[in-house]
């Protein structure tokens, strides 16, 4: 089977490694992560800012970071995503091909989201906001109505009003991330603008966390790949 350019034989073996390092160090056992974070990582280069949670102790250790180490880990929460656009904000003026990338989980309160991507989208800055969503935020109680919550409705809203990109995805299909976030990625580093990844992740069994890389495996193994 003749190779496919958009997804080579060798970056799916890249891939697979990458899904399997997640696999061992991650914490978060209640979460099938490896897809979304394998195939999302995998399109980063050192001095792309890249911010997730500080407890993400597998995010820290696998994001690549610049020659002077400047990443975003410890920016805080309640600051994430506008601080990441500003960071975008930098390297749009600054003319590189940087990227700032925000990870954070649906349903948490996530003060100035709209405003950071209604700018970031307006002046086309390079920046990806992936968002997890395993559903367990439906349940979740929220104390105040005005405190602005990250959720799928209200960012559909929002990007059909400023047609701003935004692509739900199976969070446990690394092929189908794989190949969101190489358009994305590549979309904001040639000064297409902000796109917001949503990523569905099934429930934390742990029989469900061996799904992923089966996956991949299976579909490897279609094409031939020998694992």
């Amino acid at each position: 089977m003749a190779d496919n350019p958009l997804l080579p034989k060798d970056r799916l073996r890249e891939l697979r490694a990458l899904m399997q390092r997640v696999r061992t160090m991650d914490r978060r056992k209640t979460k099938a992560r490896e897809a979304l974070l394998a195939a999302t990582l995998i399109h980063l280069s050192a001095g792309d800012l890249v911010s997730a949670d500080a407890d993400d102790a597998t995010l820290r250790a696998l994001a690549p970071k610049s020659k002077a180490g400047d990443d975003a880990q410890d920016v805080p929460q309640s600051l994430r995503i506008p601080l990441c656009a500003g960071a975008a904000r930098g390297m749009h003026t600054a003319a590189t091909d940087r990227l700032s990338v925000a990870f954070v989980e649906a349903g948490t309160s996530q003060p100035g989201w709209t405003d950071a991507l209604r700018w970031a989208y307006r002046d086309r800055l390079p920046l990806l906001l992936v968002v997890a969503d395993d559903g367990t935020h439906i349940s979740r109680k929220r104390p105040a109505r005005s405190t602005p919550y990250l959720l799928w409705p209200e960012l559909t809203k929002l990007a059909h009003g400023i047609h701003l990109p935004h692509f739900p995805v199976d969070g446990e299909d690394a092929v189908a991330v794989y190949r969101v976030m190489q358009e994305t990625s590549a979309r904001a580093r040639s000064g297409g603008g902000p796109s917001v990844i949503w990523a569905i992740l099934g429930p934390g069994r742990p029989a469900s966390r061996q799904q992923p890389l089966k996956r991949l495996e299976a579909y490897m193994a279609v094409r031939g790949i020998k694992l």
